[in-house]
């Protein structure tokens, strides 16, 4: 993750051909703005993705929904969320989100549990699961206190 954004910077991103992803980063740029989590979004989508714009949607939410959360309970001086999104060989669209966490995750066998409530999460499996329904991937890593999801969702 790169370096802190500050004051008028603390979001920053790249707007998009695409509405609805635009719509959905704009949603949470403007949440983590309101809280104060540097937040930078590089989009490189066209007006027309090969894929589900729903999917796309909901898997764009869920993730920063997830980093806006973890972020909230790290340390303000570590905040910060970065977005990537693009599509590959106009047929596979690519998706990351990386952000700062306090080091806390539970995690038993691949299976993420809530932080809100004493069950396993809904947000991961439900990005999993549509990873999987468009012929695509997910992956999820912790290290060194950020939290990274992949995701490839295929046309």
């Amino acid at each position: 993750m790169s370096a802190s954004l500050v004051g008028s910077e603390m979001c920053i991103r790249d707007s998009c051909e695409n509405r609805a992803a635009d719509s959905v980063v704009g949603y949470y740029c403007a949440m983590a703005k309101r809280d104060e989590i540097p937040f930078r979004a590089r989009l490189d989508l066209p007006e027309t993705l090969p894929v589900d714009e729903i999917d796309m949607c909901l898997v764009l939410s869920n993730l920063l929904e997830n980093a806006l959360e973890a972020s909230l309970r790290t340390a303000p001086g570590r905040r910060q969320i970065e977005l990537t999104a693009y599509l590959h060989a106009d047929r596979i669209l690519l998706i990351e989100v990386e952000n700062a966490f306090d080091g806390e995750v539970d995690e038993k066998n691949g299976v993420f549990r809530s932080s809100k409530r004493r069950e396993n999460g809904i947000g991961i499996q439900s990005v999993t699961h549509i990873a999987e329904k468009n012929g695509g991937t997910s992956t999820f890593t912790h290290q060194n206190g950020t939290f990274s999801a992949k995701v490839m969702l295929c046309g």
